[in-house]
């Protein structure tokens, strides 16, 4: 909502070129290139990935008794459905064998090795890691763990491209350390992993790779056992001392045993399967591991379903007082020590020292560091050369307010209703936004990021409207219309690990019609982008004055709680 300031900009720019004629097209065909070459990088590493998924199952398959019990061809490829309930995709490549236009690939494949075991290859050579080759099949289909017999084994790569060197680079401990491949992702279209998928045999389904290599998997037959665990993808975290209860369908078993990680509970009445993670204070549970379903049918035909579990610790910012475990600190541009949290409290909304110096703008950040808890750490990012909070930022806040006649810029850190997440005191208000309008390209997204530099996963955090957001969603004001049917506002989160490469989104609306808007504190899942090394946030939205998104670019949020 803060425009004035853009404005000035714009309205100079467009005096400085009144009169003059530019041929932009160039610029703008090389920028739509550019374009046209990110997207081909991720739908090349999408596709990659999703193929080392697909063959990872494939191989497993063979020492689990796992059959298919579909194959369903699409326009992007190939859906495997299995009898253990889980799902692979095989994608085309261009022409049905080829990789994304432009967009070379590393030649990732299997190889059978003398110990019976299968192994993945790069380049047609063994890939080793720590000295060691990594299979591609657990141990006897049960256990999978890592390490035995001097082995990495069970393991599916994972690949991405480096953005500083758009080479190609492998990961084999699930993204937390990668490898450089020497494979440029530049260049001539690379091959897919798989060259074909015949199902025309009436017993098996027979996937040749690209260099060749066969496996044939068997189809399956109405006595077959079968059995799928509703809603659990290969693998479950759960909070320590925390239980997840999961429908189970199941076909012609007639027993069933099951083997678990030290600590754990798993309990199965043959519809229903539930998983109990081990309390924190058993020093004697494993934090992690593998559980296996063991099924047997009338005629002994047998069926292993396996999925990795984890346990973890949720650590929360609370912004409260009590939990401030950071050390004391200084911010010197208003100088001020900050001990607590209400200590980054401005005593103005609007203006104050804190959020905008003394006049002369700022020439360091606001920031604040949740050390020795979350780790989670935020720095107030420049915009046109100052720290001010009209260029973005999170502010700590304990204005509350649900009087829409003081909904404006003015009390632009009171957030609706009457206390934070809980009834709690202190939460934080987000400003700032980036659309596609131009006059908003060189604004730096605000984010939280790891201080100490690890990877984690943010759980959710706790979101709620701004008083200044409400009321112009309801009545609008002189630079933005209210809210109609067909109107609505997001937060959208993007997630980046320690290479800088992104790990996925997520979003929540604010409003979504007049008749869709958020006031009460509402919990915003995050795990869907995986494990972060920093996460930065925008608003965008339908409403436009004709200078880009015009509803405040508020949001207050609270209790963010991050995996351990």
């Amino acid at each position: 909502m803060k425009k004035i300031f853009l404005y000035l900009i714009t309205a100079m720019v467009c005096l400085a070129y009144t009169g003059c004629k530019y041929d932009d097209s160039d610029l703008w065909n090389e920028v739509d290139g550019i374009k046209d070459r990110v997207e081909a990088l991720e739908q090349a590493t999408t596709s990659l990935n999703n193929d080392i998924s697909a063959l990872s199952a494939i191989v497993n398959t063979l020492k689990t008794n796992v059959t298919i019990t579909a194959v369903n061809q699409n326009a992007a490829g190939y859906e495997i459905k299995f009898s253990d309930g889980t799902v692979a995709n095989i994608s085309h490549g261009k022409d049905g064998a080829d990789g994304a236009d432009g967009v070379s690939c590393p030649q990732i494949s299997v190889s059978l090795d003398t110990d019976g075991n299968y192994y993945w290859t790069l380049d047609g050579e063994w890939l080793i890691v720590d000295g060691q080759k990594v299979r591609a099949n657990g141990i006897d289909g049960a256990d999978g763990a890592d390490g035995v017999d001097g082995v990495v084994t069970g393991v599916a790569p994972m690949v991405r491209i480096n953005p500083e060197n758009n080479e190609w680079e492998i990961s084999t401990d699930g993204g937390k350390t990668w490898s450089a491949t020497g494979v440029t992702a530049l260049g001539q279209a690379g091959d897919s992993l798989f060259q074909r998928v015949d199902t025309s045999n009436a017993g098996y389904v027979l996937f040749v790779l690209a260099d060749g290599t066969e496996f044939k998997v068997s189809k399956f037959d109405a006595n077959d056992p079968m059995l799928v665990i509703e809603g659990i993808e290969g693998s479950l975290s759960l909070e320590y001392g925390t239980t997840k209860t999961y429908t189970v369908t199941s076909t012609n078993v007639a027993q069933y045993s099951i083997q678990k990680p030290d600590g754990w509970k798993v309990a199965f009445d043959g519809s229903n399967l539930s998983v109990t993670a081990p309390v924190k204070d058993n020093t004697y549970a494993e934090s992690n591991g593998f559980i296996s379903v063991i099924v047997v049918s009338p005629n002994n035909k047998s069926l292993i379903v396996k999925f990795e579990v984890s346990a973890y610790e949720l650590k929360v910012l609370t912004f409260e007082d009590a939990d401030a475990k950071f050390s004391p600190f200084k911010l010197n541009y208003c100088n001020k020590t900050i001990s607590t949290w209400s200590d980054l409290i401005d005593d103005k909304q609007y203006g104050g020292e804190m959020l905008y110096g003394t006049g002369a703008g700022m020439n360091e950040p606001y920031k604040w560091y949740d050390q020795g808890n979350t780790e989670l750490r935020h720095t107030m990012p420049e915009s046109w050369g100052s720290y001010c909070y009209w260029g973005g930022g999170h502010a700590i806040s304990n204005y509350y307010d649900t009087d829409q006649s003081n909904g404006d810029f003015t009390h632009q850190l009171s957030v609706f209703g009457t206390g934070a997440h809980n009834g709690s005191t202190n939460c934080a208000v987000h400003y700032g936004y980036r659309d596609n309008s131009g006059f908003t390209d060189s604004s730096e997204l605000c984010a939280l990021e790891f201080g100490d530099g690890v990877e984690r996963i943010i759980d959710h955090m706790w979101m709620m409207n701004t008083t200044y957001a409400i009321n112009c969603y309801i009545d609008g004001n002189g630079l933005t219309d209210k809210i109609g049917p067909d109107d609505w506002v997001k937060v959208v989160a993007y997630g980046y690990d320690k290479s800088g490469a992104k790990t996925g989104e997520a979003e929540i609306y604010l409003c979504n019609g007049p008749d869709n808007i958020v006031t009460d504190w509402t919990k915003w899942d995050l795990t869907k982008l995986g494990k972060v090394a920093k996460v930065e946030f925008n608003i965008l939205g339908s409403s436009d004055n004709g200078y880009g998104f015009s509803q405040p670019a508020y949001f207050a949020y609270d209790d963010v709680a991050v995996r351990f």
